[in-house]
Formats: structure tokens, sequence, C-alpha cells
């Protein structure tokens, strides 16, 4: 690890000062940043935290809307009484993230902001096109876990759980800068793809910091997170489902949202499987042209195809689970 200086800021302007100046990287809980700091991936002249920083942090609910501070840790999601009465999805979704202890340490905004999981990225000796090099590496080399959708010229997953849900939830996170008066913006304009930019994953400006993220609440819908990995214990996800649908005292459906993980750079809002479902029951007709629906324009590379098919039935089998259930609840 290369020397740095450290900034411990009392105040978001402070913090959003210092990371204007080029060189400055901002660290929340320091999951992700310290493991690329370690293999040299990223060199920052200078770590601002954000720890010490008073309002980052809590969930409050004000008129159905919930109010999530972005160093809330991940942790929180599982307990908080807001989240389990207004946004189940997010506390599925939180169950699946990393292991208790990295959940303790993890912030909301950083695990939807962290860096692709993608090996060559992450091998200091591999320049990639990502870190500034001339062509994806996962192209000819080993793609097993890359994306199925909307990947090129780079074929990273998005890494994150909380991602994919915040997106289903129509979540809006506030964005501040130096200099600059707040701003927000929908969850699903935060990220960019590698078509627009192969070098990040998101259009923070250098020296913005997310705030907080602002949730409707989803009370009266039925919503299920389903992930599938490759072992039992923590891993990232192969491909997983954000489903959130509402429906009539007839069963019929009147609302719904799929957004997929781990199969696209970015959380993948399959918006045309979701209207499938409008005006029609829940039943094996419906979400198997959902299903289908989820995974058309896939473009698996060589060692990842399985994952169209992996994608189709998890979603298939998300939809299920939340047709056997009474309507009109969770």
């Amino acid at each position: 690890m290369k020397p740095f200086r450290y900034a411990n800021p009392a105040t978001i302007d402070t913090a959003v000062e210092l990371l204007a100046d080029d060189g400055a990287m901002a660290m929340a809980g320091g999951v992700d940043l310290v493991h690329e700091m370690k293999r040299g991936i990223r060199a920052p002249a200078l770590v601002v935290s954000l720890s010490g920083i008073d309002g980052l942090s809590g969930i409050v609910e004000r008129d159905g809307v919930v109010e999530i501070g972005a160093l809330t840790p991940v942790e929180r999601l599982l307990s908080d009484p807001v989240i389990a009465t207004h946004t189940p999805l997010l506390t599925q979704a939180a169950r699946e993230v990393a292991t208790p202890q990295l959940r303790a340490m993890g912030t909301v905004a950083g695990n939807i902001l962290q860096r692709p999981q993608c090996w060559y990225y992450r091998d200091p000796d591999s320049f990639c096109l990502r870190k500034g090099g001339t062509h994806c590496h996962a192209v000819a080399g080993d793609n097993r876990y890359h994306a199925i959708l909307g990947g090129g010229p780079c074929h990273i997953v998005c890494p994150s759980d909380l991602a994919p849900a915040l997106v289903a939830l129509d979540a809006t996170v506030t964005v501040q800068g130096a200099g600059a008066a707040e701003r927000c913006l929908p969850i699903r304009e935060l990220f960019v793809g590698p078509r627009t930019d192969p070098h990040s994953e998101h259009v923070l400006a250098r020296g913005e910091i997310i705030t907080r993220l602002i949730v409707p609440s989803s009370a009266g819908a039925q919503s299920l997170f389903m992930k599938a990995r490759e072992r039992a214990a923590w891993d990232f996800a192969l491909a997983s489902a954000s489903v959130l649908v509402t429906r009539d005292a007839n069963a019929t459906v009147t609302r719904a949202r799929i957004v997929l993980g781990g199969v696209a750079p970015n959380a993948w809002d399959a918006s045309d499987a979701a209207a499938s479902l409008v005006g029609s029951p829940l039943d094996a007709a419906s979400i198997a042209r959902a299903a289908d629906l989820c995974v058309r324009g896939a473009r698996p590379l060589r060692d990842n195809a399985y994952k169209v098919d992996l994608t189709r039935r998890l979603t298939a089998r998300a939809l299920e689970t939340i047709a056997t259930h009474d309507p009109i609840g969770h």
C-alpha cells in the first residue's frame, strides 16, 4: 500500500471541499476501498473519511417516504422497523449481502457504489479496459461470471445486492458536491453503463458524495428478493431478481417491477417483462412470458450462457412464490 494522507472532517461541506482535489477519495465503511488500496488497484493521495460527519446515518419515515442516511450500516436494514414496514424488499436484499461482520462495517451508499468484482479488474497486474487499458480481458478470458445483458465493451456485472432492490423501489439519491447545491436524481440515473463510460460505474463528479437515499413506501405491495450464488455461504450473485408486484382484490396485477442483479454492468431494469404482467393474473402463462422477456436480448459470452436460463428460472420462481400468497399484503 502506498503512503497517503488521512482526513476526518466533521461536516459535509469540509468533506466535499477536500474531495474536490485531484487524488482524494472518500471512505465510508472502507470495506471496498481498503481492499483496492492493499492490492494497488487504487492509490489515493488523500483518504477522506466520512464516518465523523453527523447526519449521514439513520432511518426515518415521513409521510410514506423513507429516508436512509448514506452511511447507515447495511446490517441496520435487517432490524429497523421502518424498513420492515415500508420497504421489506430492502430488508430481504440486505440479508443476502456478505457476512454479518461486513454488513456491520459496510454502508448503504458504499454497497451500491462498490467497484466491480471482475477478477481482471481486481488483478493488480492486469491493465484491463476499466483501468485504462485497450480492451476487456474477459472477452477472450475466463468470463463465467460476467454480463449477459448490456455488456460491452466492458463486461462487468453490478456486484451490489441493494442496488437492484433500490431501483425496483424507485429510490432517489441526494448528492452534495463542493460549491454546489444539493441535487437529487433517481437511482437508476446514478449508474452509467460501459458504452457510455468504460471507466466508471456512476455519474458522480469529483468531490460529490451521496448524502441520503429517499425511498417511497411499498406498503401494500408484494415483494421478493431472490439470489442465486455459487456457494451457500457468502458470495456475490450469479443472478438476482428484485420483484415488486401490486395486485387488486381479484388478484390482477396493477403494477410490477422486475430488476435483475449479477447479470449486467448495472442493475438491469426488466421493464418490458414487468409491464407484461400488468392487467393479468399471476398465472403460469404470464409468469413464463415475463421470465422470457427478462432475458430477451441476452448476449452471453463463451462461458456464461448458463446465466440466461438461470435468470429466467430465478425470475419465474420469484413470481411463482408471490403468486401463492394473498395479493393484499406483503
